[in-house]
């Protein structure tokens, strides 16, 4: 009885409430953390999308904007298998469309919620300790680690997991507190719903085990027999990842990386996570592979050695302080899938992979700040250090967080701080800013960043697509040209490269060759609608005017609703003398986009040649309303001479010159009308 007395005293400089009170003040403490958690991200909810997977996963998922329940449970996405986060999404863009705040305000909420659930794990796990559970709840809310799971869009699916994962332990302890088959039921659905977020989770069932040895559960058997129906749906979810990150190529090649380099790559990691941990300087999107040419760096082998000496010296330090090794084993257990023994995408390590896993070091850190210590004792003075570490460590966290959530502003600003990290390192972070820079206009810039992606040894032939786009939008086509043709060289299925190669080539007068390079590209890619419609543009300037119609048709048969393909049907048919069908489809055309003003054009055209002159001069007067062109004036111009009111077409032509000064046919319409008037 004595004893159990002196742990619930503490020195003075670990002093918490005692009693009743201290839930009070617990939640009243957790107040506060989630007020400067709200407090510290709030420059995320000014930010923007980025070029990141963002508009992949908002604007350009279509099971986001037209969702459809059976789609989004089936398909795959983005490397992964995650339907409860598409559906998410899919909610968040049926209440808010693609306003960019919505979507950082709701994983924001999703983070205050699990810093809320993370005291709520740690308070029951350590039966109410005040500053294990509070400490731990405020560096999990405010730690710079983790704005990128909270602050990048396409991210949604690790706070969204996280939330399920934390539920589903929670209730894991409430039913060991009291063996009710029905808590640990829900661990399961909850373990279901967290997979669904993110496959992360599969490792959940260990983290069950980690707790069994946490609490000292005696039966062993029957506390392994009660994993197995989480380990079948692990087995299931890890082999769906798997499909997935191989279907989007996302897996490296076994042969990349030798096992030994794999095996300083995990050390690496390792280390390097912890070391973040307390100094959580010079983050970044991307942590770079380091380049074969260079070789593998000191550090990597230094991070090996640490790694072979320090956590097993910790590990037997520790081995009768339980806290410690679950606090460790939490952390591997979490992150050991993201080590990269299997090498995954393009960066040895993340600081999103922290998020769950830093719960388990924090829980072990802090744990001691609730420990008895005699005044003067080598544990008092442990504990006073831990006590000046997380002090100096909450300055540093507010600042950082605040800091960095700023950075994930829109792609110019992510990109530019990931190439300042690694200059010349990374080549998504220098292929990705030059999108940025073309959808601003600036496209010099891009070039440059295109360029310097190529120089970073950049192989995967999209880079030099991109180029070939920018290089296009100049004017600078034969370079253009040879851009699309060397991201062929490099990868002959990229269907976009070859479409815009055809666009390249019927620029510059080469129908022939551009028809092969659409052809291509759609038997690539026969949902390619563009490259049909380019295809018929090619034909069609070749005189092949019917396969230039089966060409239209084919792309109205994939996207009825494509207006582009309607308007180039329509001219076709026109060419052919079938006026009643062009004049068909251009009405389609503007039903689908009524300020198509070339479509109101060739409306008009059809509706001359017809002898429709009226409803030929609305048409034209509506083209010029949503886009005043010479060659438009012109046609309305015509209209007016052949029906001999020469006052009405000058004015319509002195502007078509205006607007265009060498318009041949203006010009010569303009001298006929003055001429019919007597004035020359």
């Amino acid at each position: 009885m004595k004893k159990k007395r002196r742990q619930e005293t503490a020195s003075p400089s670990g002093a918490r409430p005692e009693g009743g009170n201290r839930l009070t003040s617990a939640l009243f403490g957790l107040g506060l953390i989630l007020v400067l958690t709200f407090v510290v991200y709030l420059p995320i909810l000014k930010n923007g999308f980025t070029d990141w997977d963002d508009t992949d996963y908002v604007k350009g998922n279509p099971l986001v904007a037209r969702p459809d329940l059976g789609a989004i449970l089936t398909t795959p996405f983005g490397g992964n298998y995650h339907p409860l986060t598409v559906l998410s999404l899919a909610v968040n863009y049926r209440i808010w469309g693609d306003a960019p705040g919505s979507y950082h305000a709701v994983n924001l909420g999703l983070h205050l919620a699990n810093t809320a659930l993370v005291f709520g794990f740690i308070w029951m796990l350590s039966r109410g300790r005040w500053w294990t559970s509070l400490v731990t709840a405020l560096f999990f809310g405010i730690h710079p680690m983790h704005v990128e799971s909270v602050a990048w869009i396409a991210e949604r699916k690790d706070v969204l997991y996280t939330l399920f994962y934390l539920l589903s332990l929670i209730a894991y302890l409430t039913y060991l507190e009291g063996r009710r088959v029905g808590w640990l039921a829900l661990c399961l659905v909850m373990f279901v719903l967290s997979m669904a977020a993110k496959p992360a989770a599969v490792v959940l069932p260990l983290t069950l085990l980690a707790l069994d040895f946490f609490r000292a559960r005696q039966d062993r058997v029957k506390a392994v027999a009660e994993k197995i129906p989480f380990l079948v749906l692990s087995l299931v979810g890890g082999l769906l990842t798997l499909k997935a990150q191989k279907a989007a190529g996302a897996v490296a090649a076994p042969e990349a990386w030798s096992l030994f380099e794999k095996v300083l790559f995990a050390s690496y990691g390792s280390v390097m996570y912890v070391v973040k941990m307390f100094v959580p300087a010079g983050l970044s999107a991307i942590y770079p592979y380091p380049k074969r040419a260079t070789g593998i760096g000191p550090e990597f082998y230094a991070a090996f050695a640490v790694a072979l000496v320090a956590f097993p010296a910790l590990l037997f330090v520790c081995r009768r302080l339980r806290p410690v090794i679950f606090g460790c084993a939490f952390f591997f257990i979490n992150i050991v899938l993201v080590l990269q023994f299997v090498s995954v995408g393009q960066a040895i390590m993340a600081d999103r992979y922290t998020y769950v896993p830093y719960i388990g070091l924090f829980l072990a850190l802090a744990w001691w700040l609730d420990e008895p210590a005699p005044e003067g004792s080598t544990a008092a003075r442990a504990r006073a250090m831990l006590f000046a570490i997380f002090a100096l460590l909450l300055p540093v966290s507010v600042v950082g967080t605040w800091a960095r959530g700023s950075v994930w502003k829109n792609a110019e600003t992510l990109w530019s701080d990931a190439i300042a990290k690694f200059p010349g390192r990374i080549v998504v972070a220098h292929s990705n800013l030059g999108i940025a820079y073309a959808d601003q206009g600036r496209f010099e810039d891009a070039i440059t960043q295109y360029r310097l992606a190529i120089q970073a040894r950049d192989d995967s032939g999209k880079v030099r697509h991109n180029l070939g786009l920018v290089l296009a939008q100049v004017g600078r086509s034969d370079e253009a040209i040879a851009e699309y043709r060397e991201a062929l060289r490099l990868d002959p299925a990229y269907s976009p490269a070859h479409n815009n190669l055809g666009i390249a080539l019927a620029a510059k007068g080469d129908y022939a060759g551009a028809a092969t390079a659409y052809r291509e590209a759609i038997r690539l890619d026969p949902a390619n609608v563009n490259a049909r419609h380019n295809l018929g543009i090619a034909l069609a300037a070749q005189g092949k005017l019917d396969e230039a119609i089966e060409a239209y048709r084919g792309a109205i048969a994939r996207a009825p609703d494509f207006a582009p393909a309607h308007n180039g049907l329509g001219v076709a048919l026109a060419s052919q003398g079938r006026l009643d069908e062009a004049i068909a489809e251009y009405r389609r055309v503007i039903q689908l986009q009524p300020r198509f003003a070339a479509a109101h054009n060739n409306l008009g055209l059809a509706l001359e040649r017809r002898g429709l002159r009226e409803d030929a001069i609305r048409s034209y007067r509506e083209s010029i309303r949503l886009d005043d062109t010479s060659r438009t004036r012109t046609n309305l111009g015509r209209v007016f001479v052949n029906a001999r009111q020469f006052e009405d077409a000058q004015p319509e032509l002195e502007r078509a010159l205006q607007i265009d000064p060498r318009n041949a046919d203006a010009e010569r319409l303009l001298t006929l009308a003055r001429q019919a008037t007597g004035r020359q």
